[in-house]
C-alpha cells in the first residue's frame, strides 16, 4: 500500500438551490450564479457565462453540451484539485479529497456558432430532463449545475479550449469547496496495492483508451495534451482523483466526460474486488484513434507488453469513440491474446455493429447500439443554443455518456 492512500470524502446533495453565497450544509446546496459567473470570466477567452440549475424531471433540454464533472476539492490543499489541468501540479490519488454527490457541473458552448468548430465536427450533443431521452443519459437523472459559455470573437480555438475547460474545473473545485469543514456521509480509503504474483488470484488489467487530436478533441493527463503517448501505467488512484480531464467533444453518446474517469465504474470494480476475487494488476492509458495502422499495431503491441510485464493473466479494454477506434481496440486484443493474455472489450455499435474485428475477439460487452432511435421531444426550455431535434427522433450518440465504453453506462445491446 502506498504510504498515503486516497481517502474519498462523499457529501452527498440533496437539494441544490440559488442563492446568495456558495454553501453546503445537510445535503442542501446553495449555488451563487453571480460568484460562478464571475469565475468563468475570468477566462480572457469567455466573453460571457451564465449559470443554471437544472433538475430531472423539468422540461429543460441542454444543448451543445461538452463535458460533465464530479465537485472535488483538496480540502489540505485546493489549489491542487484537478492538478496541471487547474490547480499546481502536484500528485493525485493520494491524501483527502472532498466529492459532491448527486450534482454535476455540466459544460455547454456553442462551438459552431462561435466559428471554433464546423457543423460537421461538432455533432448533437444533449442531456435531457424530462422526456423519453432523459433516461438515455447518466446525467439526466442527477442535478446538474450548468456553466453556459460564449467564446469571445475571433478567440483562437486552443485559447477558448482551455479557457471553457479551466473554468468549469474552477466551478467545479469552488462548489466542492463549501463541503470543507463539514463532516461527510463517508470516507472511503482507496489504494492500489502491490500484490504477489502467486497469491493464487488471477492477475486482471485494465486498459484505458483515450484520444488525443487536436483542440476540442483532445484528453489531458496532468494538464497536458496526450498526443504521442506511449502506452503509460498510472495508478488508478490518480485518475480516480482528477489527473485525466477531458477535452475531446465529438461524439456526444461514446464521449468519456470527466466525471467518467473520476467515478469510473471499471477501476472501482477492479479495486473493490482486489484481494477477494483478482488481483488488480495494474491500470494502463492508451491511445485510441490513431492515424495509420502502423502507429496502432505499435500501441497494441506496446499496451499488451506491459500489461504483461504487469502480470496479468486477464485484461479488460475500453474504448474511445467509435469507427477508427474500434481497429485500436481490436488490436490491442489481438496482442494481449497472442501473448496468452484473456481479453475482453468493451465497445458501442455503430452502423448496424462494429466497424473492425479479429478472430481473437470472442469476448466482447457491448453498450448498445449508438444509432438507436428516441422519439422527438420538444422541452420547454432549451439551455446552450438550439440543436434543432424538436421535430425528428434522436439518435441515442446525441445523448452524453449514453454509450459510454468505460463501464460507466447502464445501456447494452442483446441478442434478439
Amino acid at each position: 500500500m502506498p504510504a498515503e492512500p486516497l481517502e474519498l470524502a462523499t457529501y452527498e446533495v440533496t437539494d441544490v438551490s440559488m442563492g446568495s453565497g456558495v454553501s453546503f450544509d445537510a445535503g442542501r446546496l446553495v449555488v451563487d450564479a453571480d460568484t460562478l459567473r464571475a469565475l468563468a470570466e475570468t477566462e480572457p477567452a469567455i466573453d460571457r457565462a451564465a449559470v443554471h440549475v437544472v433538475r430531472p424531471g423539468e422540461s429543460v433540454r441542454v444543448a451543445n453540451v461538452l463535458d460533465a464533472v464530479a465537485p472535488s476539492v483538496k480540502p489540505d490543499d485546493p489549489e491542487t484539485a484537478f492538478p496541471g489541468a487547474l490547480g499546481r501540479l502536484a500528485l493525485a490519488g493520494r491524501g483527502r479529497t472532498n466529492r459532491l454527490e448527486g450534482v454535476t457541473v455540466l459544460s455547454s458552448c456553442d462551438l459552431v456558432a462561435a466559428d471554433q468548430l464546423e457543423a460537421v465536427d461538432f455533432p448533437a450533443a444533449i442531456v435531457d430532463m424530462a422526456g423519453p431521452g432523459a433516461e438515455r443519459s447518466p446525467f439526466g437523472s442527477t442535478t446538474s449545475v450548468v456553466l453556459e459559455c460564449t467564446v469571445r470573437d475571433g478567440a483562437d480555438a486552443a485559447d477558448a479550449d482551455r479557457a471553457i475547460r479551466r473554468a468549469t474545473l474552477r466551478i467545479a473545485r469552488e462548489l466542492a469547496s463549501a463541503t470543507i469543514g463539514a463532516e461527510p456521509e463517508r470516507v472511503e480509503v482507496l489504494a492500489h496495492r502491490d500484490r504477489p504474483r502467486d497469491d493464487g488470484l488471477p492477475g486482471v488489467a485494465a486498459i484505458l483508451q483515450v484520444g488525443s487530436e487536436g483542440p476540442f478533441l483532445d484528453t489531458f493527463l496532468y494538464g497536458e495534451r496526450m498526443e504521442g503517448l506511449v502506452p503509460t501505467a498510472l495508478d488508478p488512484c490518480e485518475v480516480l482523483d482528477g489527473a485525466l480531464v477531458n477535452g475531446a467533444y465529438e461524439w456526444a453518446g461514446s464521449r468519456n466526460p470527466t466525471a467518467f474517469y473520476q467515478r469510473s465504474a471499471l477501476i472501482r470494480e477492479l479495486l473493490d474486488s482486489d484481494g477477494e476475487r483478482l488481483r488488480f494488476a495494474g491500470l494502463i492509458v492508451a491511445l485510441g484513434y490513431l492515424n495509420t495502422a502502423a502507429e496502432k499495431q505499435r500501441s497494441a503491441m506496446l499496451s499488451a507488453r506491459l500489461a504483461q510485464m504487469l502480470g496479468a493473466d486477464g485484461v479488460v479494454c475500453t474504448t474511445f469513440e467509435t469507427g477508427n477506434s474500434h481497429t485500436d481496440t481490436m488490436l490491442t486484443v489481438r496482442a494481449c491474446e497472442r501473448l496468452g493474455i484473456a481479453t475482453s472489450a468493451i465497445l458501442t455499435e455503430t452502423n448496424g455493429g462494429l466497424t473492425d474485428h479479429v478472430p481473437e475477439a470472442d469476448c466482447l460487452i457491448s453498450t448498445g447500439n449508438e444509432d438507436e432511435l428516441v422519439p422527438p421531444w420538444s422541452p420547454e426550455r432549451v439551455i446552450g443554443g438550439a440543436e434543432g431535434l424538436e421535430s425528428a427522433p434522436v439518435p441515442t450518440w446525441a445523448y452524453l455518456g449514453a454509450n459510454s465504453q468505460t463501464g460507466d453506462a447502464t445501456w447494452t445491446a442483446v441478442p434478439a
